[in-house]
């Protein structure tokens, strides 16, 4: 279990993004590109990242414009501690806050239709509802989402612990946006006050990951932007306050540390999740409305 939901949490803003969006599927774009970009002002660099927090073995070796960044950066930034991460501590964490209260289940929480639908998929993958019970909607349905991605073959360690490992083996700082505790409470609190509408809804669109896994596979890849704007546009439209506890609220705590960054006059390379970068509220436009020169890399 403790493994698990330690996986969950360094594979969270995909996961969280696909549990609650229908994509459509794009085919893959033949150009050149990757999510790679560079950020400049007064004569200093930064580089910026998308990242996919999980891959597949054949998404290796990753676009040369990664390795390019890494290597002309002096210091890696990246959304968490992945160490902490897996620290008991933090599990610790994880687990006193996972649970609903004592006089709560998901039985007496979810409408008799929607917990039917929920003890359905779990037993699909032989575990008795009895045994999440106490569980918040929003642990079981990451639980559901990390057994889905696995049996598609996405089991690959991601961008965010290849580059922080690499870092490590270099001697080359790392620096962190949030707390682990910021990203497990994220976590927890997915669909807190909307729990049936978000279980139904997330149980409807597991349906579309396979689709959904390769589609921001492509973007990333290729560095098109296309479906994470769709999914992004969806999301705010139909879910607006997962995206502002996702999206906005995130951006607002990060931005200044950016920009703290950049005025250092070292060069840093970032690596945040794909879905950060674009749209009207992504980064990429944040940091352009800053007056900063924002280039593919």
């Amino acid at each position: 279990m403790k493994h698990i939901f330690t996986f969950s949490v360094l594979v969270l803003t995909l996961a969280l993004i696909f549990t609650c969006i229908s994509t459509p599927v794009l085919p893959a774009r033949e150009q050149g590109g990757s999510s790679v970009w560079r950020i400049s002002r007064n004569g200093n660099t930064l580089y910026l990242g998308g990242s996919i927090h999980i891959l597949r073995e054949d998404d290796f070796p990753l676009p040369a414009e990664f390795d390019l960044a890494f290597s002309q950066s002096a210091a890696l930034i990246i959304e968490a501690d992945i160490e902490q991460m897996g620290k008991e501590e933090s599990a610790a964490y994880l687990i006193s806050n996972m649970l609903l209260d004592r006089n709560q289940s998901l039985q007496t929480l979810l409408d008799t239709d929607v917990y039917a639908m929920l003890a359905a998929k779990v037993n699909e993958y032989g575990i008795p509802i009895e045994s999440v019970s106490g569980f918040r909607p929003s642990m079981v349905i990451t639980m559901l989402t990390m057994f889905q991605i696995q049996e598609l073959g996405f089991t690959q360690q991601g961008i965010d612990p290849y580059y922080f490992q690499k870092a490590r083996n270099e001697n080359k700082p790392v620096h962190f946006l949030e707390s682990v505790e910021s990203q497990i409470n994220m976590l927890v609190s997915m669909g807190e006050g909307y729990e049936n509408e978000f279980v139904q809804y997330s149980l409807q669109d597991m349906n579309n990951t396979e689709m959904f896994l390769t589609t921001i596979a492509n973007d990333w890849r290729s560095g098109e932007s296309a479906s994470t704007e769709m999914s992004l546009k969806k999301m705010k439209e139909e879910w607006p306050q997962m995206y502002k506890s996702l999206i906005t609220d995130r951006h607002d705590a990060w931005m200044p540390l950016l920009e703290e960054y950049l005025d250092s006059g070292t060069t840093f390379f970032v690596v945040v999740g794909l879905a950060h970068m674009h749209g009207p509220d992504g980064l990429l436009r944040l940091l352009e409305d800053l007056g900063c020169t924002v280039e593919r890399f």
